[in-house]
C-alpha cells in the first residue's frame, strides 16, 4: 500500500457529507482529481496496473464513462495534456517529505481542533460596509425630503 493510498484511507471515513466522485464502498469515495491523475499517471509510466474493480476489462475510459460519465470527457483532454507536457517526476525524497509534512500538519490541525486551540472553520473576513448600505440611506433620506415637501405642500395648499 502507497503512503497516498493509506492517507486517502484515513480521510476517507472522516467526511461530514459524500462528496461526488466514485464510490469505492463502505462509505468511501474518490474525487475526480484522483481518477484523472491516475489516469495521468498510467498513462504516462506505459504501466498496466489493475486496481480498478469494475468489470470492464482493460479499458480505464470504459470504467471512467460507467462509473462518472461526467469524467469521460475529462480524460481525453488528460490525455492531450499528457501528450503535450514533458515527463517530469519529482525526486522521491520531495515526495516523502512532502507525504510527511501534509500528514504533520493535518495530525496538528486536528489536535489543535480537538483541544479546542484552532476554530473548526478559518474566520471570515470583517465585512465593510457595501453599496447597498449607502443606497439604503440615500433611499431613506429621499424618501424623508419627499414627505416633507408634500407635507408642507398640503398645508400650503391647506391655508390657501
Amino acid at each position: 500500500m502507497t503512503p497516498l493510498t493509506g492517507w486517502l484511507e484515513q480521510i476517507g471515513g472522516r467526511r461530514a457529507a459524500p462528496p461526488r466522485g466514485i464510490d469505492l464502498g463502505n462509505g468511501r469515495t474518490l474525487k475526480a482529481e484522483d481518477v484523472l491523475e491516475g489516469h495521468f499517471r498510467r498513462m504516462t509510466t506505459r504501466q498496466r496496473t489493475h486496481h480498478v474493480s469494475v468489470q470492464v476489462g482493460d479499458n480505464l475510459l470504459a470504467a471512467i464513462a460507467v462509473l462518472a460519465p461526467d469524467l469521460a470527457p475529462l480524460t481525453l483532454v488528460a490525455e492531450e495534456v499528457a501528450g503535450a507536457l514533458p515527463r517530469v517526476q519529482p525526486a522521491d525524497d520531495f515526495r516523502l517529505h512532502l507525504h510527511e509534512a501534509l500528514e504533520r500538519t493535518h495530525r496538528q490541525h486536528a489536535a489543535q481542533r480537538t483541544l479546542g486551540t484552532r476554530p473548526p472553520t478559518p474566520p471570515a473576513a470583517p465585512r465593510r460596509p457595501s453599496g447597498r448600505v449607502a443606497a439604503l440611506v440615500a433611499l431613506l433620506v429621499l424618501l424623508a425630503l419627499s414627505w416633507r415637501w408634500w407635507s408642507q405642500r398640503a398645508v400650503s395648499s391647506a391655508a390657501a
